[in-house]
Parts: structure tokens; C-alpha cells; sequence
């Protein structure tokens, strides 16, 4: 079941003929000689590298060539089994005028694919009182949609990182877009000016979270993110 932002390849005529095996993707690791010290000293830099994912296709004659090449285009999400997807980007060029005239019908698809996996579906917790923790089964950072109503001054902590909200009207329903960097309200203002700090993410197994402040409602919505 390989999908491309969301769709079955073979609902576009597109037959999959081998799913690749995914691999971890490469840690991101600075070496540094050193004069009189054995071996190199070694940074780890926290992040991993993109990845491609290759797939070896043909495609079904009775689909149209046009609506295949619209389909495959530019920026997405890739998922190899229905369950979890990839921020990916094709960046292989298929010739389908020439695989089309050849009457192989084969081509590849490549996709580079960001290193972090992410499942399609979204999970939600709601927060009813400071100092609420819960387990997350994910091996990797997840940036979620945090939405809440609250009044006035808020300090709100996610594990050990703390950011603040300001002058917050009870009539609002404000959202914190954690992946896109972006503090909006129900009427679709850009209030970022109304905070300060970095943009909380959850992490793997236990996360508690706290606050200080007037809040009447507090909704987490995330997905589940693994290497």
C-alpha cells in the first residue's frame, strides 16, 4: 500500500514492483583532527541526514499519461505501509514520452525523504490540571497543535521547556502550530507578538506538562514520530 500524499499509487495506474527496505538515516557527525590526540574527536550535532527511497514502477497503459505526471510532482508525503508517512520530495525526472515510445512502460520513482517518519494518524490529549504527564511509544521529537483558551498571562512548561503567552482574551481560541512555528487565534490573526520562547515539542515515553495562569480548555494534538 504505497502512497503519495495520501493517494494509492495504484488507484493512479502506478504498480509498485518492489517495496524498498528503509533504513535509519545517517547521523549528522563532525570529525576534527586534533595534533596528539589518538583517532578524531567526534561532535555529534543532534540531526539526521535526508535519505532517498527508491522505487521501481511501470505503469498501467490505461491510465493517462498526463494525469500520472501531474500526480507525481514536486513536494509530499510518502508511505510505504499505510501507517506511517515521510515529508518527501521527488527529485528524479521520468521521461515517460520515451518509456511510453520504448513500450517497457518501467520507470523509477525516487523520493528524498526527510529522516524523521511520522504516523498518519493523529493522536489527542487533553490537559485537565498542571503538572499532567502521559507516554508517548515514539523514538523521535514530535512538534504538535497545541489549541487553548486561557486569560490574561500564561507560563506553560512542555518537560523542561518553558515558553509564555501574554494579554490572552477568554473570547479566543488560540493555536500554537509547533511544527510551522506559528501562534494564530480563531480569527485567523498572526499573534506571535503575544509570546515568547521556543515552541514546545514532545518527546519519547514520559512528558509532563505544567502551567501557571487562567486556562480553560488545552488540547494537544500530535503525531507519533520515529528514525
Amino acid at each position: 500500500m504505497v502512497k503519495w500524499n495520501n493517494t494509492e499509487l495504484s488507484t493512479k495506474g502506478i504498480i509498485v514492483e518492489e517495496i524498498p527496505t528503509i533504513t535509519k538515516g545517517k547521523k549528522r557527525i563532525n570529525t576534527y583532527d586534533i595534533e596528539g590526540r589518538n583517532g578524531v574527536l567526534m561532535v555529534d550535532k543532534g540531526t539526521y541526514e535526508s535519505f532517498v527511497v527508491s522505487l521501481p514502477c511501470h505503469f498501467n497503459e490505461t491510465y493517462s499519461i498526463d494525469e500520472i505526471k501531474s500526480f507525481l510532482d514536486g513536494y509530499g508525503t510518502l508511505s510505504l505501509d499505510g501507517v506511517r508517512e515521510y515529508e518527501g520530495i521527488i527529485n528524479n525526472q521520468i521521461d515517460f514520452e520515451a518509456i511510453e515510445t520504448s513500450g517497457f512502460r518501467k520507470f523509477p520513482i525516487q523520493v528524498l525523504c526527510n529522516p524523521i517518519s511520522h504516523t498518519i494518524q493523529s493522536f489527542e490529549k487533553t490537559i485537565t490540571s498542571t503538572g499532567e504527564s502521559f507516554e508517548i511509544d515514539q523514538t523521535a521529537n514530535t512538534y504538535p497543535l497545541i489549541e487553548l483558551k486561557g486569560t490574561g498571562n500564561l507560563t506553560i512548561t512542555f518537560n523542561n521547556n518553558t515558553f509564555y503567552l501574554y494579554n490572552l482574551d477568554s473570547a479566543r481560541t488560540y493555536y500554537l502550530d509547533c511544527n510551522a512555528k506559528e501562534f494564530t487565534d480563531d480569527l485567523e490573526h498572526n499573534v506571535s507578538n503575544q509570546m515568547s520562547g521556543n515552541f514546545p515539542y514532545l518527546k519519547p515515553n514520559e512528558n509532563t506538562i505544567s502551567y501557571t495562569g487562567t486556562i480553560s480548555s488545552f488540547k494537544i494534538t500530535y503525531k507519533k514520530a520515529y528514525l
